[in-house]
């Protein structure tokens, strides 16, 4: 990775590197002459020649300077023009203030706690910030505590405006499964939906208030697909189950913040900071209307119902029928109150149950063979093909069939989405690889037993010629299967290794163009990928892998590979990510649960 130490940046000259992105970093620099520090913030040599990523970094630096007006978010200071950057020998950059302290999440994983005025107060300038952004019709969508600064005097700055309001295709970010922080992200932004508003970043707010009071996050699972699909459909353990001694009102903040339901959330920045301010005022429950204790009422007369007759605590019989004792106002009104209840519940089950109906995806399985069982969450649903609608979350889909290798995939499905799964399951043991193993190690002797160099006398020549060209017949009949297997990773697996070790990945990117033509999969593209970066050409590899990953991010090849490739980037958070999914989604990968247990 580039070093910008020393060099300079319009007026300022870069000291340190102070912290890393997935698509910048950040450099502590002093200005030339009044000598204040900034900080700058650099676009990774990676993405400078992906125009998406370059105008996502300059809309960051836009998006800060509409939000100029507020204490609490990070103020930029100036962008340098792509001809400035040119002249100086640096990416795209652009300067902002140097917020002098740590982050809220330093803070949190370190020894000292938080008093309840110092919630207050980072809650105050947070909601202060967010709210400002709402205002101008900015949602954050990264909320969580890394990307608050505390100055040290206590002041609190938003920053790291990189995919605010940003909506491009996560093909291009090589960032992960969805853009944003999977342990803070909101249901709705865990599904996948496009239509997040300010209730998002609420959520978010919630959490880190959670992870701040309860001094770990509501959610822990084993990759962030898991944490996700917590976020979704998991209930949330109430912060005063676990710091008992917390305020109710400080517990039911946190609780209405984080929601799952967006519509029973705070529904401004302001409205929550309302609550908070009244954290030192007397906590008042919320009150239960009583039950009306009717068990004493007239108990010195009953009623026998069949004859009308009343009679008396002493047992004497009146002998005329009297009119019926008309009900006690305070019953009636309870009575009144319970049938509103009752009406009440029962019209929100219809318009939830209609809601729900209106709002169900629909997802269709079909696999080959056929009669595959499926399992959504682990839970059988039957066998395909199948056709059915579900309530919209994350699922993860699994098909087996007996002597075929189990297809595992994650879905988040969307309100009113369909979406049609056709999934070929590979056989344990096909014939046809035993054949493809046989012509390879053929082709490796009829390559050994070739001189390197054409012989000089014609006769010799003629036979040299005559075995190149059955060389060239047996590699087109070996590409011949592997063109008709080119979805299963075994059969590339051999043909690259092949390839890598008879020294010959020209001939290996030659076929691989061949079938990306004919059979531009997700597979096909991932192992081209793979070449690439046996050719040390990491940047292409990269675009590979990320046209496998518009096709699908559930191949577990693709997964591994972009896991291999940011270990060697030197980049082990996104390295995890992947792997972890890769694992997550085919737990039996020894291989891959050694390297996870290397980086950690």
């Amino acid at each position: 990775m580039a070093d910008y130490t020393d060099k300079r940046a319009g007026n300022y000259t870069i000291l340190r590197k102070i912290g890393d992105g997935g698509f910048a970093t950040v450099y502590l620099a002093q200005h030339s002459v009044l000598e204040k520090k900034a900080a700058v913030k650099f676009l990774l040599q990676d993405w400078v020649n992906e125009p998406d990523v370059v105008s996502r970094f300059f809309d960051e630096a836009r998006t800060m300077e509409r939000l100029h007006d507020n204490p609490h978010i990070v103020k930029i200071i100036d962008i340098a023009t792509p001809e400035k950057c040119g002249e100086e020998g640096l990416p795209p950059y652009f300067i902002m203030e140097y917020i002098d302290g740590r982050s809220l999440e330093d803070y949190i994983h370190s020894d000292e706690a938080f008093t309840l005025d110092d919630i207050i107060n980072i809650m105050s300038c947070a909601l202060s910030a967010l709210q400002h952004c709402h205002d101008m019709g900015v949602v954050h969508r990264d909320v969580k505590p890394s990307n608050f600064m505390i100055t040290k005097s206590g002041d609190v700055k938003l920053t790291d405006f990189g995919i605010a309001k940003a909506s491009i295709n996560t093909s291009k970010t090589g960032e992960g499964l969805t853009l944003g922080s999977t342990d803070y992200m909101s249901p709705e932004q865990a599904l996948g939906k496009r239509d997040l508003d300010y209730r998002s970043d609420i959520y978010s707010l919630g959490v880190s208030l959670y992870q701040m009071v309860c001094d770990r996050l509501p959610f822990i699972g084993d990759s962030p697909n898991a944490i996700a699909l917590m976020h979704i459909q998991e209930k949330l353990v109430s912060p005063v189950e676990l710091v008992p001694e917390i305020p109710m009102r400080l517990n039911d903040i946190i609780v209405k913040a984080m929601a799952k339901d967006r519509e029973h959330r705070f529904q401004s920045c302001n409205e929550m900071l309302e609550e908070l301010q009244k954290l030192d005022q007397p906590y008042v429950p919320s009150v239960e209307m009583p039950a009306v204790d009717i068990t004493g009422m007239h108990d010195e007369l009953t009623e026998d119902h069949v004859t009308g007759v009343h009679a008396t605590a002493e047992g004497t019989i009146t002998g005329a029928r009297q009119a019926a004792t008309k009900p006690p106002a305070a019953l009636i009104g309870v009575i009144r109150i319970a049938l509103i209840i009752v009406g009440f519940t029962m019209l929100f089950l219809l318009v939830f149950k209609g809601l729900n109906y209106l709002t169900r995806a629909r997802l269709i399985v079909v696999s080959y063979p056929a009669g595959a069982a499926i399992t959504l969450n682990k839970d059988l649903i039957g066998s395909s093909p199948i056709d059915i609608y579900l309530p919209p979350m994350g699922y993860l889909i699994s098909l087996s069939v007996p002597g075929h290798a189990t297809a595992t995939f994650y879905h988040n499905l969307a309100a009113r989405q369909t979406i049609e799964l056709k999934r070929k399951l590979f056989e344990l043991t096909p014939p046809a690889l035993g054949e493809f193993t046989g012509q390879i190690n053929s082709l490796a002797a009829s390559i050994r037993q070739l001189p390197d160099d054409p012989p000089r006398n014609r006769k010799d020549l003629e036979t040299y010629e005559e075995k190149r060209a059955l060389i060239d017949k047996s590699w087109e009949d070996l590409f011949a299967i592997l063109l008709a297997h080119a979805d299963d990773e075994r059969f590339n697996q051999s043909f690259v290794d092949f390839c890598r070790r008879s020294a010959d990945l020209k001939t290996a990117e030659t076929y691989y163009g061949r079938l990306i033509g004919e059979k531009p999969l997700a597979t096909v593209y991932a192992f081209a990928g793979s070449i690439k970066m046996m050719q040390k050409n990491p940047k292409e590899a990269l675009k590979l892998y990320m046209e496998a990953w518009t096709r699908d991010q559930n191949n577990r090849y693709l997964l591994n590979s972009l896991g291999d490739f940011f270990i060697a980037d030197k980049k082990p958070d996104k390295a995890k990510q992947y792997l972890e999914m890769s694992l997550f989604l085919y737990p039996d990968q020894d291989g891959i649960r050694k390297k996870l247990a290397e980086l950690n």
